[in-house]
């Protein structure tokens, strides 16, 4: 198996000191789950982040381990999380509801309160169903594989590529939200939520410039998460029936809140016009002898 050198932060077994780690994350949280703990949306919640993260990386890694096996986890992956999104689905949009209205009986009667009903019983019945798939689930994640090797140099050259596409696919998303181009808030922030967890996923932990980055990009993508719960929400109310004239104080609340999370979005999504450009953040994708390299006139990728 094809090595690289050990300062150089790349090795194989830190992929798969990654891959274990996160699985045995995912596998406890649903073992909770299973057992009726306390909170279970909570651990859906995290599970389905977890699984997120180990998507990703998964993805990332495309070229540099074996097909079989990243083709089998990724399947593994995406479908333990299918198991778990009726649960998580409910949940969130009952608390957006409950964000943009109030969850207060005496100022929210009538229509308001029939339809935080309807919601907590959705919520309640994807709860009950989690728990019945958490079982399945849990055999499911069990067939994972461990990734079986990284193809040293010519590997982390792959990866650099994979995290610049990621990068440019994403700018252009943000560049035709700014410009009023594009009204489209979900595919951006998949994007942005792939970027993240890919730079999480790179071996070594996360200081200077990388921080940085992650911090600034957990930002956006919260705001952006935000924004699609909104959006789901509002389908979702509309299908039922629920218009301006039923609701029109959910509907006045959510324009606000549209609103407003534009504004944050414009402005922290600036954060991926300065990872192209500026070197202190083109750092984040380079290993820290590379990094030490960079001048700012110097462009990679």
């Amino acid at each position: 198996m094809a090595r690289v050198a050990s300062s150089q932060g790349w090795q194989a077994d830190d992929w798969r000191a990654w891959f274990q780690e996160l699985v045995g994350l995912t596998r406890r949280e649903l073992v909770q789950l299973r057992d009726g703990a306390e909170e279970g949306p909570k651990h859906v919640h995290r599970a389905r982040m977890i699984l997120k993260r180990l998507r990703t990386g998964t993805r990332l890694l495309q070229g540099v381990v074996d097909k079989e096996t990243l083709k089998r986890n990724l399947q593994i992956f995406r479908d333990t999380a299918r198991l778990l999104a009726p649960s998580r689905d409910g949940t969130v949009r009952l608390r957006t509801y409950n964000g943009l209205v109030g969850n207060d009986e005496k100022t929210t009667k009538g229509k308001l309160a029939e339809v935080r009903m309807r919601l907590a019983s959705e919520a309640a019945a994807g709860e009950q169903l989690a728990w019945e798939e958490a079982e399945d689930a849990l055999r499911l994640l069990d067939q994972a594989g461990v990734p079986k090797r990284l193809w040293g140099e010519a590997g982390k050259e792959k990866i650099k590529k994979s995290l610049s596409r990621m990068l440019k696919r994403a700018r252009r998303d943000y560049r035709d939200l700014v410009k009023g181009e594009s009204h489209e808030f979900h595919d951006l922030r998949k994007e942005v939520k792939d970027l993240f967890y890919a730079l999480e996923a790179l071996p070594r932990d996360a200081k200077g410039s990388r921080k940085r980055v992650l911090a600034s990009l957990k930002v956006l993508e919260e705001s952006l998460g935000s924004q699609n719960d909104v959006f789901v929400l509002e389908e979702w109310i509309k299908e039922e029936g629920y218009g301006l004239k039923e609701c029109p104080r959910f509907w006045r609340a959510a324009a606000r809140r549209e609103k407003s999370l534009r504004k944050i979005v414009i402005r922290e999504g600036a954060i991926l016009e300065d990872l192209a450009r500026d070197s202190r953040y083109r750092k984040a994708f380079l290993t820290p002898q590379e990094a030490k390299r960079i001048i700012p006139q110097k462009r990679w990728g």
